[in-house]
């Protein structure tokens, strides 16, 4: 499937000012707790603007940026994140448990590595159904320390499932990607189980979303599992206790401004997917910074009624504790 890269760029931009969102009411409500996902837009729209009605996704603890991605409400998402009866399952999943059946997420799991987990199980079930429908599972590069990892690779390989398994790993630029494993290369483990594999650099949404078309053309065509891993570079506040705007709110004009985008944040600035998007798009004249600018208010718009559906929304209703309740 082929994405606009101006629809991809604003899904990008979408995605951030969630996050950022996410930041400003955490402090507002002295919330808890937050993994954010800012850093990996660009793998996350040009992935998960592809996939189909009827794919299932299982995601992480870092699940707000898959979420927008795929087109989720961001006032339910921040409604549910607040803990309101409006939120995307009445305030009972909170950040780390979003789910929204609609576009396909089944479940996320906090524990690392159950997302791999469980994305067999609904690979499985998806085969049974004969349809080209995929499971994808979300996961970062550190899920390949965890037993089950293995598991569900040999599981998914064996009985060639359709699944994707794709791993952003956001270990630090340069650095070894995992203490833990006795390699280095993360493809050296679905390899060794013969499930088809790449790495892309996960910060390039073109280049990104044509290695994941690749992938579900593989798995859709009944080839069994595909493993995509890609290398992103962590943002420096993705684990926030104390909610902070690590690198500063994200001014899109530093995309072109060369005096804005030479200070104590120059760095983050160089590697940041969005002005890097915003960049290369300009350059090739798909847009224009004006187009930026303009496609960045119409984020900052959306974000602003999210906030006010969220805030407006009440507490769940004492009673609303035993609703889905099994026993």
């Amino acid at each position: 499937m082929a994405l606009s890269p101006r629809e991809v760029l604003a899904r990008m931009l979408l995605m951030r000012r969630f996050e950022e969102m996410v930041i400003t009411l955490a402090r507002a409500h002295k919330l808890g707790r937050q993994h954010l996902a800012i850093g990996n837009e660009a793998l996350g729209a040009a992935a998960l603007m592809q996939l189909r009605a009827g794919d299932l996704i299982y995601t992480t603890h870092r699940n707000h940026g898959h979420m927008i991605a795929r087109g989720v409400d961001p006032g339910k998402a921040l409604a549910e994140i607040l803990g309101r009866a409006g939120g995307l399952n009445g305030g009972k999943g909170g950040t780390w448990h979003m789910t929204d059946p609609s576009l396909g997420f089944q479940s996320t799991s906090a524990m690392v590595g159950g997302s791999i987990g469980l994305s067999v199980g609904g690979a499985f079930a998806l085969k049974h159904k004969k349809t080209d429908n995929v499971a994808v599972a979300l996961f970062g590069d550190g899920a390949l320390d965890e037993g089950i990892a293995y598991e569900a690779l040999n599981i998914a390989s064996l009985y060639a499932l359709p699944v994707l398994f794709l791993c952003e790993n956001n270990s630090k630029e340069g650095e070894a990607q995992t203490s833990r494993l006795a390699t280095k290369e993360l493809t050296a483990v679905p390899k060794a189980l013969k499930i088809a594999c790449a790495s892309v650099d996960g910060g390039d949404p073109e280049a990104a979303g044509k290695a994941v078309a690749t992938a579900l053309a593989h798995v859709r065509d009944g080839n069994g599992p595909y493993f995509l891993e890609a290398q992103l570079v962590r943002w420096p506040g993705s684990h926030q206790t104390v909610h902070a705007f690590t690198t500063g709110v994200t001014d899109v004009t530093a995309a072109w401004d060369s005096a804005k985008a030479s200070n104590v944040h120059a760095e983050w600035q160089r590697t940041d997917p969005i002005l890097r998007t915003a960049r290369t798009l300009i350059a090739r004249g798909t847009v224009t910074r004006e187009d930026v600018v303009a496609l960045d208010n119409a984020a900052a718009v959306t974000m602003a009624k999210a906030r006010g559906f969220a805030e407006a929304s009440p507490y769940p209703k004492p009673e609303a504790a035993l609703a889905g309740v099994f026993v």
